[in-house]
């Protein structure tokens, strides 16, 4: 890679950091504007701790949901359950740590190099998965517009969610009958580009392109959105669970729609943990449904334990045997690349 590309690269990580930074601030400065410290508080001091530690029982339930469909996603090659759960929990620990999601690559690369996969492959399965909740998330949009009081921000949401899933089910499609030619055009340019020797950007697609294949079997279609629908099941209950902790009378739809809000609302830079704009997007959501500043941040304060902190402490544990391993892989993407 030339100079210019090694500087670029940092500029990119600083830039993407300084915007996260800068959300995160005004989140927390439009809280500090609205809430009242002390009742909120107030709240956390009064919420019942066995409620708080089902909803954690019940995303780590998630957690292992997610591992499952991940391990559909990977056949017909054979993988570890345990193996892949660790991988899991290191890249949310890094994902809470670190910004640019980070976590997402480490996941891949470690996923490849224990499971001995090609990597594309291994990165079509998780771009697999996004397209699967996009999917899901848009079906809980149509679920919930004749219960809940869907503010215009969220209805102009909808349309990014038709297109991400239209675009997935036209790749899937279509992925069996361009695979073969796209790849030899692509491993025809590379020849050219970097000569005889290299196959590695090809082999990465025809390892992606298989992947986005598998998907196709209605055996192993049926599994993935079966394990879907229990990770998004189980990602509803914790929310009302941690409705219960607080003692907020709210309905169903109410934890529905904190999901998606945060599904679609987290995606954007923010700082490590999602600092500041997570608990800013819980406020706004329960917002529609009444419910005041205070025990909203006291709510969102539980939520982003259950879902952020207390899971990371389990990545850290996963984290150190795989250390050294993780340390030398991202350091070899990062020479070439």
């Amino acid at each position: 890679m030339d100079d210019a590309g090694k500087q670029a690269k940092p500029r990119r990580a600083w830039l993407s950091l300084g915007l996260g930074a800068f959300l995160s601030a005004l989140a927390f400065w439009l809280i500090a504007r609205s809430v009242n410290l002390d009742a909120t508080l107030a709240a956390l001091a009064s919420s019942q701790l066995s409620w708080v530690l089902l909803a954690f029982i019940l995303q780590i339930g998630a957690t292992l949901s997610s591992v499952r469909r991940w391990q559909i996603l990977l056949q017909p090659y054979p993988t570890h359950f345990w193996s892949l759960t660790q991988i899991l929990f290191v890249a949310h620990l890094l994902n809470t740590l670190l910004p640019a999601k980070l976590g997402t690559v480490a996941r891949v690369l470690l996923a490849a190099e224990e499971e001995k996969l090609n990597v594309g492959f291994v990165f079509g399965s998780v771009a697999l998965e996004k397209v699967l909740d996009t999917l899901v998330m848009l079906v809980l949009f149509l679920v919930l517009a004749p219960f809940a009081p869907l503010p215009e921000w969220a209805r102009d949401a909808l349309g990014a969610s038709v297109l991400v899933v239209l675009l997935g089910v036209v790749v899937l499609a279509s992925v069996s009958r361009v695979r073969e030619p796209l790849l030899s055009v692509l491993a025809r340019g590379e020849v050219k580009l970097f000569g005889a020797r290299s196959q590695r950007l090809t082999a990465f697609a025809r390892g992606m392109l298989e992947s986005l294949a598998n998907l196709r079997g209605r055996r192993e279609a049926f599994s993935v959105l079966l394990w879907t629908a229990m990770i998004w099941t189980l990602g509803i209950a914790v929310n009302y669970v941690l409705f219960l902790a607080l003692g907020l009378v709210l309905p169903w739809s109410a934890a529905i729609f904190i999901l998606v809000v945060l599904q679609i609302g987290t995606r954007v830079p923010a700082l490590p943990a999602n600092l500041g704009v997570f608990h800013y997007l819980v406020i706004l959501a329960l917002g529609v449904y009444r419910i005041p500043e205070s025990d909203a941040l006291a709510y969102a304060i539980l939520l982003h334990l259950v879902v952020f902190i207390l899971p990371a402490f389990l990545g850290a544990a996963c984290a150190l045997p795989l250390s050294a391993r993780l340390t030398a892989l991202v350091s070899a993407q990062w020479r070439r690349s």
